[in-house]
């Protein structure tokens, strides 16, 4: 994968110093009396960094607003590259300012150029590497905004785009034989997200591609956007542009955190935010989680700390190929009352404005410290068997409003998966569906027809699908597949009830009467389905219906769209077991849950198994310190941390391990 070349770092060459001259003495034995030395075994040296696993900042060309564009990287970065290299991080951002580097049309900096190489080799020394980035703007330096370029695009006009073709080929050139260049990015998502079409995103990503491979064919491209984030706030659809690269960044914005999963940065589902935007775009490229921080400077050290030590682990726990710090430094920015961030201004660091380390950039250190010792060749994370279903009316215009509650439908299901500590992925309508046992569509208004026959051919030949009504007419494929007759929309309601009439088919699931505005319920009459559960009247709220080899379950509302639609974090305690319990009933039902489980829902559990003993990661997504108790299929001899130490005998399948507020650990599990 093109993100995972490279490897650990190797030990620097000892310094050969002189022996001063032996001096003749008498031995106490005779030579051939003398007992041979004892030989001291030798300690292997523990890796690292993970070369699997490479972890990186982006080193922004300002720190300060009154800098100008052309103070790009004047300022010395040994002390910037000396703290990463020794974090031991393996990846460094550094962008090309077309501004500077092009100041006359056709004319280049020779300056400049040689500044960057300069650059580069700085990383390359350091045994880290470089991803340039060709085309951004950071809203301080200016780097795309050529003085000569008059009110010209630089997305669409085509004299432009030639000059950015020769700019590309001229950087590329300059680096090619660069050790240190590790891959290219054509742009980032500020400079990105001013494109008006997809046609006129495709057609420039093309050219700077092409630019690209006539001078160099090997090294990895990409392009530094994150589609879900950036169809949320222009309505461009990029998967195709970015399917053709050779590996994907993906990040949340401001604009996408505050219409997904606005709140605290340290509970929630906010805290979910960071995996599930990696799992939307994971779509056979390696992913590279960007951009990992908090988004303003009105946050205290513990929560930047905080918002980085989960971000990383959430992208080693769900597939990510690496994982980038925001920004080396703070800006320096100008005194704001009241502070307003420009949705993509990049202030916040790892340092501070005068490059003193925060707490965040030890949890970066810590974090590439303890991920060395788990080898992604010899350890593979369990496969994910459910999978969340996006549906494809997501990318629907106005005035179908599935393109504003559908993502949110989705990760709210997401979270109530990975609160029932089930494995699970995040895929779109249309893919294939036979690598998986369980399908969750939550709360869809309405599928594709051929939908319908491909989730009636999945459950016929043995997978599960559970699906929330999504309001209006039910499609008709219901009644077969669900064994249900659709008697109409019962409009919205402000209590959801829920009486249980078959227990322990669906999870340990209790009666209950909750206030969540629930916006439709389908009202429903049995023909071969199973009631579980009924509201107040007696309507059904939950069935299960068996259909060939498989079965298909249905919930009568939309609730994934209730708890996204209202307040998250306030969600009644009732309807939050509802939903965790049934997801997780469904998945062990169909024999795709967890090998092993916390006693905790806020824990995240990755399992990564490995042929002799299996690492296991937790990751607390609440602010509390947790106890928890920990169950295994399998009967575990020991428990030990991953950095070394004494095991703990357990000789059994439940063991209990402490965790800290938004806290990870990594154990390793001995098996008999």
């Amino acid at each position: 994968m093109p993100t995972r070349k490279g490897g650990p770092r190797p030990p620097r060459p000892r310094r050969v110093v002189p022996a001063p001259e032996p001096v003749a003495e008498k031995p106490a034995v005779e030579p051939s009396k003398q007992e041979p030395a004892p030989q001291r075994a030798k300690t292997p040296r523990a890796p690292s960094r993970n070369r699997l696993f490479p972890v990186g900042v982006s080193l922004y060309p300002l720190d300060s607003e009154t800098q100008s564009a052309e103070d790009w990287y004047a300022r010395d970065l040994t002390e910037d590259l000396d703290a990463l290299a020794a974090a031991r991080c393996s990846l460094v951002r550094v962008f090309v300012s077309w501004r500077i580097l092009e100041p006359q049309v056709a004319q280049y900096s020779a300056e400049v150029l040689d500044r960057l190489a300069e650059i580069v080799a700085q990383i390359s020394e350091r045994k880290m590497q470089a991803i340039v980035t060709f085309f951004a703007d950071d809203r301080h330096a200016e780097l795309a905004d050529v003085t000569w370029g008059t009110k010209r695009d630089p997305r669409t006009d085509s004299y432009l785009i030639q000059r950015e073709t020769a700019l590309v080929a001229t950087v590329v050139s300059r680096l090619t034989s660069e050790k240190g260049v590790f891959a290219w990015q054509l742009g980032n998502e500020a400079f990105l997200s001013k494109f008006a079409s997809t046609e006129a995103l495709a057609e420039w990503t093309e050219s700077m591609h092409e630019a690209i491979r006539e001078v160099d064919p090997a090294r990895p491209i990409g392009i530094g956007l994150d589609a879900e984030a950036l169809f949320a706030l222009t309505g461009v659809d990029a998967r195709e542009v970015v399917d053709a690269c050779d590996f994907v960044v993906s990040h949340q914005t401001a604009a996408y955190r505050a219409y997904a999963a606005e709140g605290p940065t340290t509970s929630g589902p906010s805290t979910y935010l960071d995996s599930f935007m990696l799992r939307v775009a994971h779509r056979g490229r390696p992913v590279l989680l960007d951009d990992i921080g908090t988004l303003a400077l009105d946050h205290s050290a513990a929560e930047e700390a905080a918002a980085v030590r989960m971000g990383l682990w959430n992208g080693f726990m769900n597939r990510a190929a690496g994982a980038m710090g925001r920004r080396m430094r703070d800006m320096d920015t100008e005194r704001r009352e009241p502070y307003f961030s420009d949705p993509f201004e990049t202030l916040v660091g790892l340092a501070d404005s005068e490059g003193n380390t925060k707490p965040s950039f030890s949890e970066l250190g810590a974090f590439i410290k303890v991920t060395a010792r788990i080898d992604l060749s010899s350890y593979a994370l369990i496969a994910e068997r459910s999978a969340v279903v996006m549906p494809d009316e997501r990318y629907t215009p106005l005035p179908s409003l599935a393109g504003l509650y559908d993502p949110r439908a989705c990760l709210a299901a997401y979270v109530a998966a990975k609160r029932a500590q089930v494995p699970v992925a995040v895929i779109r309508e249309s893919d294939d569906f036979t690598e998986y046992l369980v399908l969750m569509v939550p709360s869809a208004f309405e599928l594709c027809s051929d939908t319908w026959e491909r989730l009636a051919a999945f459950v016929q030949s043995g997978g599960t699908v559970l699906l929330s009504y999504g309001g209006g007419d039910a499609h008709p494929a219901i009644r077969d597949l669900f064994g249900l007759e659709f008697l109409g929309d019962g409009g919205p309601r402000q209590t959801l009830s829920c009486r249980i009439a078959q227990p322990e088919v669906l999870g340990d699931l209790g009666s209950f009467d909750a206030l969540l505005d629930v916006p439709n319920y389908a009202l429903l009459s049995s023909q071969s389905a199973t009631v579980v559960a009924t509201d107040a009247e007696g309507s059904p709220l939950l069935t299960v219906n068996q259909v060939g080899q498989g079965r298909a379950v249905y919930v009568a509302l939309p609730i994934e769209r209730a708890i996204a639609q209202g307040d998250p974090w306030a969600t009644p305690a009732p309807v939050r077991k509802l939903i965790r319990e049934v997801y997780g009933a469904v998945a062990r039902g169909a024999g795709c849950g967890a090998p092993v489980t916390c006693s905790e829902p806020s824990v995240e559990v990755a399992l990564f198994q490995g042929d002799r003993d299996d690492v296991l990661v937790l990751l607390n997504h609440s602010t509390a310190k947790l106890d928890v108790a920990m169950s295994t299929d399998r009967r575990v001899t020991s428990v030990s941390d991953v950095r070394g130490g004494t095991p703990v005998a357990v000789n059994g399948k439940v063991f209990g391990v402490p965790i800290g507020p938004n806290a990870a650990v990594a154990l390793r599990l001995g098996y008999a």
